[in-house]
């Protein structure tokens, strides 16, 4: 047991030479300095061993026995330490930098994710937490988690709820967002049911005021097929007219429709040309600073791709808020060649039918049959969209006045 604990705390191996040097140990034991492993090796000179922490004692002692000690070796773990802080002190004095710097570092917001968004895009989102101090770079400790999402959400209507998690360099949004309140029918305004597109009516129901049309007729855009004036009589034939009722119109009106669409494009295109030349620039990004070193390019005209890459340093698997980013330059010349007509009509094709399904979609509607026409005409090539669809037409439109106001003849007698 002893043993390992000399090997622990570390020890020196010494030879001592003088006329007396029985003095030096009789000067050791006085002192309490304890040694071991004596050996003679002649009657003025012997090897020992002491401890470690003991050394600078033994020099002392060693001048007021007029002995000279030289060490043969150093043993131990505290031995090897001491070696490794002597030799290596510049590279323990950066490993200890590195360890205060991640210590440090390891405070600030590196990574923000949200989580719970469906509509609302993540980049709306962060911009309304960059406002309120979560930012990348932020000091984790002074923000203040609960405060910060409420404030956060004042500017964000769109959503219901949020928190706010920091766990080290990473920080989690948690967000709800708001259902939407149906749109309530405003019956205080009075308005009329009008048609949105042309058709032929299929189906007209009424849910309040007077439709002027039936299944079957045909109608144009801006007619109003759900009156909001009620024509009021009283009872039996032959009985007096008592004016109308104004009232908010209500309804659905499907109708069969014949939709047109169209996108054109010119014949040719503008095509990119690399010249083949390359500049590269380098930036570094440091909690809030930002230093970007492509300046006083030799390349001016503007016209050049610009490809950056950047990329997080990490130390020991822990990620540090420095960013270095490779941007490449690539300057280009324009040259115009004729398009491939066949895939632009396609691109062409698809984008209509697209825009087509959203109408359909925002009038619950449906498509019947689709057809294209292509035709080239003044340089430019044009698709049209021919389609036939079912879908609803019927439009609130609002109308000056007020509801519940009776006039007619019966108001114009009681004038006269």
């Amino acid at each position: 047991m002893k043993k390992l604990i000399n090997l622990l705390r570390g020890y020196v191996e010494i030879e001592a030479v003088g006329a007396f040097p029985e003095r030096l140990l009789n000067l050791c034991a006085q002192n309490r300095l304890q040694f071991w492993r004596l050996r003679w090796i002649d009657e003025t000179s012997f090897t020992f061993r002491i401890a470690l922490q003991d050394r600078k004692r033994l020099d002392e002692l060693a001048q007021r026995a007029m002995c000279r000690i030289t060490e043969r070796g150093r043993r131990g773990a505290a031995a090897v330490a001491e070696g490794i802080v002597q030799r290596r002190w510049g590279f323990l004095a950066g490993l200890a930098l590195c360890f205060l710097a991640v210590s440090f570092f390891s405070r600030f917001l590196l990574v923000i994710q949200v989580e719970g968004n469906e509509t609302v895009p993540t980049a709306v989102i962060l911009s309304q937490l960059q406002r309120v101090g979560v930012r990348q770079g932020a000091y984790g400790p002074a923000i203040l988690e609960k405060e910060a999402a409420n404030a956060a959400l004042l500017g964000l209507p769109e959503l219901s709820y949020m928190a706010i998690n920091i766990y080290g360099t990473r920080a989690e949004v948690v967000v709800r967002e708001a259902e939407k309140k149906p749109e309530l029918l405003d019956e205080s305004v009075p308005a009329d049911v009008v048609a949105e597109a042309d058709g032929i009516i299929e189906d007209i129901q009424t849910d309040t005021g007077r439709a002027l049309f039936q299944d079957g007729d045909i109608v144009a855009r801006g007619e109003v097929l759900i009156s909001g004036e009620l024509e009021l009589k009283g009872p039996g034939e032959g009985a007096p007219d008592l004016g109308r009722l104004v009232v908010h119109a209500a309804g659905s009106v499907t109708a069969r429709t014949w939709r047109t669409l169209e996108e054109t494009v010119p014949l040719t295109a503008l095509v990119k040309e690399y010249t083949g030349e390359e500049r590269r620039g380098y930036g570094i990004k440091i909690l809030w600073g930002e230093w970007d070193f492509l300046q006083n390019s030799s390349i001016s005209d503007g016209r050049c791709d610009k490809i950056t890459e950047t990329g997080q340093m990490t130390l020991f698997d822990r990620a540090l808020p420095v960013w270095l980013t490779t941007s490449t330059l690539r300057p280009y010349t324009l040259r115009e060649e004729p398009i491939d007509q066949e895939q632009t009509a396609a691109r062409l094709e698809a984008a209509l039918l697209a825009r087509l399904e959203a109408l359909m979609e925002a009038n619950h509607g449906e498509i019947l049959r689709t057809d294209f026409v292509l035709r080239e005409e003044g340089g430019r090539l044009t698709v049209t969209l021919l389609a036939e669809c079912r879908e609803e037409i019927g439009r609130t439109v609002k109308r000056d006045g007020e509801v519940g106001r009776i006039s007619g003849r019966a108001g114009a007698n009681e004038s006269d």
